[in-house]
């Protein structure tokens, strides 16, 4: 045989062998037989990176995991539906699918809310209410300063009796309000006020100058007081030997707010001695000489019903009046007191003693000629209070001495 037919008869063979070859199936290789392939290297897929080699390589034959694709549609947490305005405030109220612990919290929540409205509400209503009464006692300050002039040439009397006519100011306030009696101002202080009197001390309580309804109501004089009342230009009664007159104290020192400051400070004093009250005829100027605290409620050896003092029937019932001011007094002066001065005195509430703490301070009248500052000037703190027996069930370690120096006014 020729070298080219050797050549071809190879040639057949070999194709022959791998086509029998590509015809026998693949046998399955068990685990048991199957090849060692740790010390393999990884074969790395350029579709599935060295997952191949890691899966190889995992121990007992585990699977690691794969991790998620994030190109994947739909992977990952579902979006909540936000919830509407009315389903967020529906759940702040207890639902029936609440637990109990759940109901009572949301009933506290709701509570303490409810609260802060309301305590809200009532503070700016307080304050709202005040700023009004600030601004309504301006505009009739500034009503009764302007007309608040007296014309001499109406001045007149007719005998030994004196003629009276009203003033300016006064008229001005009458034709706002008939229970309108006179103004009472202190310099320097927010005192500057109508004063009103009616039947009853009740009635100017809660009501405003307009006779509108005001929590800081308006200064007014007990209505036991006769204070200048006029007919025909001629005194009709005698004036009240002691005017007493009442304001509260507000928060913003309104009305008599500002009074308690004679009480904290004897400086105050020193540069506030002096009250004009005027009568709706004439002006009046007063000089403090008492201030003291009172318990409007007071059963026991301390108590002292000054207020229902308005007349005096003789002058040892006026010295005996005077002098008891005298030991209650908080703040001692030079300011000299006899038989037959008018007296003037202002009445508030103060919180030293709670609901029963009254502030009084008592004044009397200027006398013709005399120096307005006279006996004021040398104050200081009295260091022997007659106080309530209220005061001293709170403070034991303070005490009234009785028995100490004491000079009585009068002679």
């Amino acid at each position: 045989m020729s070298e080219n037919n050797k050549t071809e008869n190879t040639h057949d063979e070999n194709y022959m062998h791998r086509q029998r070859t590509a015809q026998k199936p693949l046998k399955r290789v068990s685990n048991q037989s199957a090849p060692d392939m740790s010390n393999r290297r990884s074969y790395k897929n350029p579709q599935d990176g060295d997952f191949q080699g890691r899966q190889m390589n995992a121990p007992n034959g585990s699977q690691p995991r794969r991790k998620p694709s994030s190109k994947k549609k739909g992977s990952g947490k579902k979006k909540k539906k936000k919830k509407t305005l009315c389903q967020s405030i529906r759940e702040l109220f207890p639902l029936r699918d609440d637990s109990v612990g759940e109901r009572i919290r949301k009933l506290v929540f709701l509570g303490s809310i409810a609260a802060i409205i309301i305590c809200g509400y009532l503070v700016s209503d307080y304050y709202l209410d005040l700023w009004k009464s600030r601004k309504l006692t301006d505009s009739i300050r500034n009503i009764y300063i302007v007309y608040d002039k007296k014309d001499t040439d109406e001045e007149k009397s007719d005998g030994m009796e004196k003629y009276y006519s009203l003033l300016d100011g006064a008229r001005k306030l009458l034709d706002i309000n008939s229970d309108s009696v006179g103004f009472i101002t202190i310099d320097g202080t927010p005192v500057q006020n109508p004063v009103v009197k009616a039947n009853d001390n009740n009635k100017y309580l809660n009501l405003n100058f307009y006779g509108e309804q005001s929590r800081a109501g308006t200064i007014f004089l007990d209505w036991r007081c006769n204070f200048d009342v006029v007919e025909n230009h001629k005194l009709l009664l005698q004036n009240g030997d002691n005017l007493v007159v009442y304001g509260h104290n507000m928060g913003d020192e309104s009305m008599f707010g500002s009074l308690k400051y004679y009480q904290r400070n004897y400086n105050y004093y020193i540069e506030h001695p002096i009250i004009q009250f005027n009568s709706n005829y004439e002006v009046y100027n007063y000089k403090i000489f008492g201030i003291m605290l009172i318990d409007a409620f007071d059963e026991s050896d301390t108590k002292f019903d000054c207020w229902n003092k308005l007349y005096f029937s003789g002058e040892e019932d006026f010295y005996e009046f005077v002098n008891e001011v005298k030991r209650r007094n908080i703040v001692l002066n030079d300011v000299d007191v006899k038989f037959g001065d008018p007296l003037l005195t202002l009445s508030t509430c103060n919180t030293i003693l709670g609901d029963n703490g009254r502030l009084l301070i008592v004044a009397r009248r200027v006398r013709d000629g005399e120096d307005l500052l006279e006996g004021t000037q040398n104050a200081s703190p009295n260091p022997n209070v007659k106080y309530p027996s209220l005061y001293y069930q709170t403070r034991t370690n303070e005490s009234y001495d009785p028995t100490a120096p004491f000079e009585p006014y009068g002679p």
